[in-house]
């Protein structure tokens, strides 16, 4: 794809002058680090799906105003980026081990993303009777799902078993007895993985977690699955990473993951199928950009497994696979000076993008034009709340009147999105190079009378756009074309 490349001389100088003013004391600054101004009109060197064409921003090859009409914001689903992510880690994988690589549906309910990681062959990793139900409607095959969850009630326990083929996930004695129980009244043997903390605590899986056992208590309840006569003892399954851009600490979990399957063989003579080593990985493009690579951590993980064989390798990626397979096409709604720090308000809100670190969201002004002066900005959501989408951004100084587009916004959002105060935009993805709608204003309207038994009622009539020189300038153009 051409890309139309610009003249950096005048845009280090502006980016060096602006870098020497700091932000205001009482801003955090947790996240990775901005995003410079060349890498922004460089973006498809971290992401070679997404380019300047001409100066105007295309996505898979869409750009303009096939890409996004300005008029309500967009959260846009690349599915062949979703693909590529996962071609990208089981290829990795595959090359030492025998691998299955389980995409995480919590991470996105979005079907058409769902349907092509099951074309390409993925399986699912699915938490709850909701996802068991998705991954079932999607034709994802029993024998490439891993199931994990608590507290399964009686009739979700029931259509577990009657999968035949899935790999149930277990972290207490009272799960394993449950879930025993259930498996000698309907006659069936679940595989079945035993949950463990392999790591001393640390700031996701504290002491108070509730999530996995310590080494001690594993034993026991891999002892007791070993023995039991309605269980079959499968795997070991760990996840205890967030976010991770460190190949070594991937590489100690590995390790110690072999080291249990090897003590549990010479206590007990049982044996472990398949080591899950769980999701926690970073998005692709931030995992790239600090560095590193998916090959990095499969190299890892080969080094710390290296006296361990007879087993299959099992991974639960999500942030990794979908993190930056979307990006939200913004409108700007108003801008705001304070304490000599700009800001610019996106109508995008943080019920759909939620505030995870200061520098969540990376933008990406929607046309890059030569003479345009770049400057630093805040990027923050309408709401009355303190929440920030993205703090210290290198943009044009006319980006208001074009909107942006908001990077990283493919995992954990529109699942956990709610229709509080800002409403939720547009949701949809691009196919055969056209943008497809799946839910818009009407569905949301229908969405918040079935939650909340409210009808909302029509819209009133556009308002008209201001003459130029009156009314608010800022207003001027809210379409990217």
């Amino acid at each position: 794809m051409p890309v139309r490349q610009t003249s950096y001389a005048r845009g280090a100088a502006e980016e060096a002058a602006t870098a020497q003013t700091p932000p205001a004391p009482a801003l955090g600054q947790t996240g990775p680090p901005v995003f410079t101004r060349t890498e922004v009109e460089q973006i498809d060197r971290l992401l070679p799906f997404i380019a300047y064409v001409d100066g105007q921003l295309s996505i898979d090859g869409v750009s303009g105003e096939q890409l996004w009409d300005g008029q309500r914001s967009l959260l846009l689903h690349v599915p062949s980026r979703a693909v590529d992510n996962y071609r990208s880690i089981r290829d990795a994988f595959a090359k030492y081990f025998s691998v299955s690589v389980n995409c995480a549906i919590k991470a996105c309910y979005l079907g058409p993303v769902l349907a092509a990681l099951r074309d390409a062959g993925a399986g699912a990793e699915i938490a709850g009777e909701l996802e068991w139900r998705i991954a079932r409607s999607l034709g994802f095959a029993a024998d490439r799902t891993i199931v994990n969850g608590m507290s399964r009630q009686a009739d979700h326990l029931q259509m577990l078993l009657s999968d035949e083929g899935l790999l149930i996930d277990v972290d207490s004695m009272e799960e394993v007895q449950h879930l025993e129980w259930h498996a000698r009244l309907a006659g069936a043997k679940p595989k079945v993985m035993v949950r463990v903390n392999p790591l001393p605590p640390d700031s996701f899986f504290s002491e108070r977690s509730k999530l996995g056992v310590g080494a001690d208590a594993a034993y026991e309840l891999l002892e007791h699955v070993a023995r039991s006569a309605h269980l079959e003892l499968y795997g070991l399954h760990a996840h205890q990473l967030v976010r991770c851009t460190d190949p070594a600490q991937f590489g100690e979990i590995a390790r110690r993951m072999g080291d249990l399957r090897t003590e549990l063989a010479g206590r007990t003579g049982g044996r472990v199928s398949a080591l899950d080593l769980g999701g926690g990985i970073e998005a692709r493009y931030l995992l790239e950009r600090a560095g590193h690579s998916i090959a990095d951590f499969a190299l890892a993980a080969r080094d710390a497994l290296a006296g361990s064989d007879g087993f299959e390798l099992l991974l639960e990626p999500g942030r990794y696979v979908f993190g930056d397979a979307a990006v939200v096409l913004s409108r700007i709604l108003g801008t705001k000076l304070k304490e000599g720090q700009h800001w610019h308000i996106a109508e995008v809100g943080s019920n759909l993008l939620p505030p995870t670190s200061d520098r969540a969201y990376p933008p990406l002004p929607l046309r890059i034009a030569d003479g345009t002066p770049w400057r630093r900005t805040h990027i923050a959501d309408p709401t009355p709340t303190p929440a920030r989408l993205y703090l210290d951004a290198m943009l044009p100084a006319d980006v208001a009147g074009e909107g942006i587009a908001l990077l990283g916004t493919g995992a954990y959002t529109a699942v956990r999105a709610s229709l509080w105060n800002a409403g939720l935009p547009d949701i949809g993805f691009i196919r055969d190079g056209a943008v497809e709608i799946v839910f818009d204003r009407k569905a949301q309207d229908e969405t918040f009378r079935a939650l909340y038994g409210i009808e909302l009622g029509p819209m009133d009539a556009e308002l008209e756009e201001p003459q130029a020189g009156a009314g608010e300038p800022l207003r001027a153009r809210q379409a990217c074309h």
